[in-house]
């Protein structure tokens, strides 16, 4: 099979037509061949595509109406603007608003979500792609739903990797060229309905190209210079990491550094892919390599912010002993329902956990703890610095009075109020 190359574009890459042509010109700069693209929704069109639904199950038809009036009219200037609305771009436009607005709202939110979300990959897609044949006519388009593989977990859908790397086998293998495809999305296995892989989940779908593919580099574009010490809109003073050993990766994406999406590292490590983390804006500048490193370069403290977070106190009702058993419990319900632990703590009548705030997911997780008592802190921001030293360790406890803290060989991290 040849030598591939998988791209990866994210939303802030195809937001506006200044950012396609330089899309555009990093294919032609970068590509080799052949190249496989995975792109995001453009811009904030997931974002906006969830607000439709909801007003949708809200029943607020005027207003859903008016979303999605403002989503496609955001896509159809942006492709007038760079001369692509050609009777083929406009019937794939088209078709994807149609699907969606009969999307019915017999099927539960999760199916609607899946439904109705995925379109934003979808036509982002279309457009780069009549986009790159301006200058790459030969460039060619593939639809991801087709080869991504998946359970029925909708809105965070497990991949099915056996299947899925036969299915990008079958369409790509002797193939050369540019090829374009989507992130996010899926199909189940069983119902062949639409799924998505969760929120930021197009890393991952690179990733697992890359991997089926067998590739020898996959490279994420971003707005930042690579994988930072720490995001540069929050911190100050902090260092590209220029070279990071696979399970760091893991690691600094696990306690939340956004660049990363946490399941991209281990397809790639399977198959010593080299990730490239690189500067959409200034790609000639140093980048992020992420390879089978030993160590760290440079080593310095890591800090990551992780906002919106809620503190969960857990206790038996009676004050009795919380057993292992009943941990195991809770955290079956964390993992059946999808909430996402950040920060664990555990006692001899209670359990405080750090829980990422997710409007639709926490009221299921209480209604099943009912038969404990349950208090809430909202509005909170854990704090984690990785190889924390006393400066960053000092810098740390200046934020305000802990709600819950965690210290280890290397980990420092702390809850405080937002």
């Amino acid at each position: 099979m040849a030598n591939w190359s998988v791209f990866k574009f994210g939303g802030n890459s195809l937001k506006d037509m200044d950012s396609l042509k330089k899309a555009i010109e990093l294919v032609s700069d970068f590509a080799n061949d052949p190249l496989l693209i995975v792109v995001s929704a453009m811009g904030k069109t997931t974002n906006s595509l969830e607000s439709y639904l909801e007003a949708k199950i809200i029943g607020d038809m005027i207003l859903a109406k008016s979303i999605l009036e403002n989503v496609i009219n955001f896509h159809f200037q942006l492709s007038k603007s760079m001369g692509l609305l050609d009777q083929t771009l406009k019937l794939g436009l088209e078709g994807e608003w149609s699907r969606i607005q009969r999307v019915s709202s017999d099927l539960s939110y999760d199916k609607q979500y899946d439904a109705i979300v995925s379109a934003g990959e979808i036509v982002s897609s279309i457009i780069l792609h009549a986009a790159i044949q301006t200058r790459h006519p030969h460039c060619s388009w593939l639809d991801s739903r087709r080869i991504i593989s998946t359970n029925s977990n909708h809105r965070r859908a497990e991949i099915d990797l056996k299947t899925t790397e036969h299915n990008v086998q079958n369409d790509l293998k002797n193939q050369r060229g540019i090829w374009i495809t989507q992130g996010f999305i899926g199909r189940s296995m069983e119902t062949q309905e639409y799924t998505t892989l969760g929120r930021e989940g197009s890393d991952y779908s690179a990733a697992i190209f890359a991997y089926a593919l067998k590739a020898v580099e996959l490279t994420i574009w971003k707005d930042v210079p690579g994988l930072m010490s720490g995001d540069p809109k929050v911190f100050e003073n902090v260092k590209l990491l220029e070279e990071v050993p696979y399970e760091e990766a893991i690691e600094l994406a696990f306690f939340g550094a956004s660049v990363i999406h946490p399941k991209t590292i281990q397809p790639l490590k399977s198959r010593d892919i080299i990730l490239h983390v690189r500067s959409f804006l200034k790609n000639e500048s140093k980048a992020t390599k992420i390879a089978n490193f030993k160590e760290l370069k440079p080593i310095v403290p890591c800090l990551i912010k992780k906002s919106n977070q809620v503190m969960l106190s857990i206790r038996t009702k009676d004050l009795s002993f919380l057993s292992e058993g009943q941990l195991s419990g809770i955290y079956n319900i964390f993992s059946d329902i999808g909430l996402v632990v950040n920060l664990a703590q555990h006692g001899a009548v209670s359990a405080i956990f750090s829980v990422s705030n997710d409007c639709r997911v926490l009221p299921l997780v209480l209604l099943k703890l009912k038969e404990y008592k349950v208090e809430i802190e909202n509005n909170l921001v854990l704090y984690t610095v990785r190889y924390s030293d006393d400066i960053s360790s000092k810098w740390l406890r200046l934020k305000g009075k802990p709600k819950m803290e965690q210290r280890s060989f290397n980990i420092d991290q702390v809850l405080l109020s937002e």
